[in-house]
C-alpha cells in the first residue's frame, strides 16, 4: 500500500532520515515511535508529498508519490485523511462545518447531503450531539474527535494520525486508541499512526516500528516489539515501564 524506498531527507542541515525502506500493507495499522526528533512526523509528511526526499522515492500503490506533480499528486492525496496533532480546527466554524468543510470545497454535494454526511461522521466518533457547538467549547479529546470525523469525511483508504494521544490525560487517550480500532475495523481502512506514546503504539498497532537517529532500527508485531534485543528499543520501553514479557495491559475494543 505505503512503500518507502531508502528515502533520506536532511532539515536544517541535520540528517533526519537516513535511507529508510519499509512497507505498509493494506488495511493495517502501522505505528511508528521514537523519542523526538526522531523522523517520524517527517516520515508522515512524506507519504502526501508535504516533503519530498532528498534521496529515495515513496509510493502509494503503484503511484511514486515522491515525484507526482499536479492533478497526479492531488488524485493520490484524495486517498488519505489527515488528524493533525493540534486537531487543526477552524475556531470561527461550528464543528458540523469544520467536518463538513473537505465535502463543501470538493464534492458537489447539496447542502443537506453534507450535513447529512457530517451528522454520519460524528456518530461514528460518538460526538452525535457537537453538530452546532464551536472549538473553544470542547475539551482537547472531543476536539481530537471532531479532527477524526472531518479526517473520514471524505471515506478515505488511509488515515495519517501525528500523535493522536499527545496532550490527553489516560483515559481520553484510551478513548482515542478504541476510535482507531473501530475505525480500522469498520471501515478497513489503512492507519499510520506516528506517536511517543508507547502504550498506546502497543495496544492499537498491527506492527510497530522504531525511528531512532533517522534510522529504523525494528518493525515487528506488538509482542515480538517488546521482546527486541534492540538496546533502543528496550530503552524505549523501560522508560515507559513496559516490560520485555509484553504485560502492558489489555489491548481496547474495537467499539
Amino acid at each position: 500500500m505505503i512503500r518507502f524506498e531508502k528515502v533520506s531527507k536532511r532539515l536544517s542541515g541535520r540528517v533526519v532520515l537516513d535511507e529508510i525502506s519499509f512497507e505498509i500493507e493494506a488495511g493495517e495499522t502501522f505505528v511508528i515511535v521514537g523519542a523526538s526528533g526522531a523522523g517520524k512526523s517527517v516520515s508522515l509528511k512524506h507519504m502526501v508529498r508535504l516533503l519530498t526526499p532528498d534521496t529515495g522515492a515513496v509510493w502509494v500503490g503503484d503511484e511514486c508519490v515522491s515525484r507526482a506533480r499536479s492533478t497526479r499528486l492531488d488524485r493520490i492525496r484524495e486517498r488519505f485523511g489527515f488528524l493533525f496533532q493540534s486537531a487543526a480546527l477552524l475556531q470561527w466554524l461550528s464543528v458540523g462545518d469544520n467536518v463538513g468543510l473537505p465535502l463543501r470545497m470538493k464534492s458537489g454535494l447539496s447542502d443537506t447531503e453534507i450535513d447529512e454526511r457530517v451528522h454520519e461522521g460524528l456518530a461514528m466518533v460518538n460526538l452525535e450531539d457537537a453538530f452546532t457547538k464551536f472549538p473553544g467549547e470542547l475539551s482537547g479529546g472531543m476536539r481530537k474527535r471532531v479532527g477524526l470525523a472531518r479526517a473520514i469525511i471524505t471515506d478515505p483508504e488511509i488515515i495519517l494520525y501525528d500523535e493522536p494521544t499527545s496532550g490527553l490525560d489516560p483515559v481520553t487517550s484510551r478513548t482515542i486508541d478504541r476510535l482507531i480500532n473501530r475505525l480500522r475495523s469498520e471501515l478497513g481502512v489503512t492507519s499510520v499512526v506516528v506517536t511517543h506514546d508507547l502504550h498506546s503504539a502497543l495496544a492499537i498497532g498491527s506492527r510497530i516500528a522504531m525511528l531512532h537517529e533517522g534510522k529504523m532500527v525494528e518493525i515487528a508485531a506488538p509482542q515480538m516489539f517488546v521482546q527486541s534485543k534492540n538496546e533502543f528499543v528496550q530503552g524505549f520501553l523501560e522508560a515507559q515501564y513496559i516490560t520485555t514479557q509484553g504485560h502492558w495491559g489489555k489491548t481496547p475494543e474495537a467499539s
